[in-house]
């Protein structure tokens, strides 16, 4: 079959998919069983997760599958978890882990959606304890790596090492913070990272440390226009 006959037939069948009236245990149903483009379609056209069953059909789908299922799943869930109800639901330590998974997805777009859903779960303690703590425990491990790399590495390796680093970053945004030993152990760390986008989000989250320790990171003498500006917003 052709490129061109393949993509015909997908568009056929997802125009057929759509113009059936399905209910919404069976739209589940492909959610949880169907090929990947029924997955992505019947995503697309649940509208609401009423129990535990319906978000663990979600959260099943959020990692490890194509990637097109997981920007669907991650949308909606955008979406869905503005609704303090439904945010509940997500709000389960089973689903904590595939958070953490999903904030550094290899799918810049997965990455956003998903810090904009558990936005919604900041307000909890238990949450946000444990997912500030697993994240900053995760960038520590990420510097460790790039710290050990060569000029031998290859250049992705090495990317894909400072792409988890940015959303990490990005994440941890969300949070407030007490005690901050750790997170000025980890900005002060990030801001001699190379790469200027680290140092920009770096820069972004100086502002959640006391003034003394803001004064001994001295991130105001990086010269690079987009680390000044978030310093400054």
């Amino acid at each position: 079959m052709s490129l061109e006959t393949e993509n015909s037939s997908n568009f056929d069948r997802s125009c057929e998919f759509f113009e059936k009236d399905y209910t919404q245990n069976e739209l589940y149903d492909f959610l949880k069983n169907g090929s990947d483009m029924e997955k992505q379609l019947a995503c697309l056209r649940i509208d609401t997760v009423n129990d535990m069953k319906e978000a663990e059909i979600f959260m099943s789908n959020l990692t490890g599958v194509d990637g097109k299922i997981r920007e669907a799943v991650s949308f909606k869930l955008k979406s869905f978890m503005i609704s303090p109800d439904t945010a509940k639901l997500f709000n389960n330590k089973k689903f904590w882990d595939i958070f953490l998974d999903a904030i550094i997805d290899i799918n810049g777009n997965i990455c956003r959606n998903i810090i904009c859903a558990i936005s919604n779960l900041v307000q909890d303690e238990l949450f946000s304890e444990y997912f500030k703590t697993s994240i900053i425990t995760h960038a520590f491990k990420v510097l460790e790596n790039i710290d050990k790399f060569t000029y031998k590495d290859k250049k992705y390796v090495t990317n894909k090492e400072l792409f988890k680093l940015y959303w990490y970053l990005e994440t941890l945004s969300l949070f407030d913070f007490t005690d901050d030993d750790k997170l000025f152990e980890l900005l002060e760390k990030c801001s001699k990272i190379g790469e200027y986008t680290i140092r920009e989000k770096t820069a972004s989250l100086v502002n959640k440390l006391p003034a003394d320790k803001r004064k001994i990171l001295n991130i105001n003498s990086d010269n690079n226009i987009y680390v000044e500006k978030a310093l400054n917003s």
